[in-house]
């Protein structure tokens, strides 16, 4: 009686801990971009450590939104890589179209010096 008593104080203790604080979480995101050769590269980590081997649920709740946070983080970096390949493709198509009609405007341009 006495065993699950102390038992049921420790595991208390240790997830009084966990919401103050005290257990050891660390999230590590690397994010390196390049913007002139399109490439994008997005690493995410999430280490979470509980003290109480009891505390599994903890462990696990923690975890899960931690990934599912990575998640959304690595949605977000895409979402945000793709818009910048759009824009990139946007402006190289604005500027062809530029060249383009300058170059007509150049053939015009001569044209009627010929015609005279």
């Amino acid at each position: 009686m006495r065993l699950s008593i102390v038992f049921v104080l420790s595991v208390l203790g240790c997830l009084l801990l966990c919401q103050e604080g005290s257990c050891s979480t660390t999230t590590t995101t690397a994010t390196t971009t390049t913007d002139s050769s399109a490439t994008t590269t997005t690493a995410s980590s999430a280490t979470t450590t509980t003290t109480a081997s009891s505390a599994s649920t903890t462990t696990t709740a923690s975890s899960s939104s931690s990934s599912s946070a990575a998640a959304r983080r690595r949605r977000r970096a895409r979402r945000r890589r793709l818009a910048r390949e759009r824009q990139r493709r946007e402006r190289r198509r604005q500027r062809r179209t530029q060249r383009l009609r300058q170059q007509l405007e150049n053939q015009r341009r001569q044209i009627n010096q010929l015609r005279g």
